[in-house]
């Protein structure tokens, strides 16, 4: 158990509190919320270090499928679907992340042992910790084995992760397997076999994974400065009046007709020398 908060107000820092009971039972208590969140993180940090720290998430399809066998490919936001989970479960749950390059070092310590030899660019890394591959694939309630870890070839990779499968079935524990999009589990694969494919023909498949950075809310941005419309003016000087005037054509005048000689009325000094001009056209 975690050390209790000095402070706390509901238990008085020591970690428990009472809960009603009858006699003749014995009186009993449970942790309180000061200590059950740093006994979740521990058990948190126990499968898993620096798991604690990972992104926290509002939901996870992974969420009540710790109970069955699945084969996940994702990257890193894996660790914050597998943490959602972890932290929503017992302390008393026991799960563990291994690699595929821990599995070989488990199985390698049995081979040193035994005294043969052993072929392995990673041979000097035998482990002291897991002197056989049941003793780190079995006690776990959910094991989840990260693959892309183990580089240097070992012609009994595929058939260690097969083995290391069919232990946890035979246990009737769940067991998920982690493998990322650059690196994919298939054909070709260090640790790709026929019968590790007959595995996972019957395994649930997670293909896509939500980021954590996806819904998260976006920095607030400083608002742009918006710039007014430029307004037209006049100038201080104005522009000649002949040039502001409209555009306005006079009527256009009738050209200047010559008087007729004939429709020509005579002055008053010219009709006299007029009638005698007519008098004269009659006598002739």
């Amino acid at each position: 158990m975690s050390a209790p908060n000095p402070n706390c107000k509901v238990c008085g820092g020591t970690g428990a509190v009472p809960e009603k009971y009858e006699p003749p039972h014995p009186p009993h208590f449970r942790r309180c919320e000061c200590v059950l969140r740093l006994d979740i993180i521990a058990n948190a940090e126990k499968g898993l270090v620096g798991l604690s720290s990972a992104p926290v998430i509002p939901s996870s399809p992974l969420m009540d499928k710790e109970n069955k066998n699945l084969w996940v490919t994702a990257g890193e936001e894996f660790l914050a679907h597998l943490r959602h989970v972890a932290i929503r479960k017992p302390i008393t749950w026991a799960f563990r992340v291994n690699s595929d390059a821990e599995m070989v070092t488990a199985w390698l310590a049995t081979v040193a042992v035994s005294g043969q030899e052993i072929f392995d660019a990673d041979a000097y890394t035998v482990s002291t910790r897991y002197m056989t591959l049941p003793d780190m694939v079995v006690p776990p309630d959910l094991l989840v084995v990260r693959m892309g870890v183990k580089v240097a070839r070992n012609a009994a990779a595929n058939e260690v992760l097969a083995e290391a499968l069919q232990l946890r079935m035979h246990e009737g524990k769940p067991t998920w397997i982690w493998d990322e999009p650059h690196n994919p589990l298939g054909p070709g694969h260090l640790f790709w076999s026929d019968s590790l494919g007959r595995i996972l023909l019957k395994w649930e498949r997670v293909q896509r994974l939500e980021s954590p950075l996806k819904g998260q809310p976006q920095r607030p941005t400083l608002p742009r400065e918006t710039k007014e419309p430029r307004r037209l003016t006049l100038r201080r000087n104005p522009l000649p009046a002949e040039l502001l005037a409209p555009d306005v054509t006079p009527p256009e005048t009738p050209p200047e007709t010559p008087p007729d000689p004939v429709a020509v009325t005579p002055t008053s000094a010219e009709a006299p020398q007029g009638r005698a001009n007519r008098k004269s056209l009659r006598s002739i």
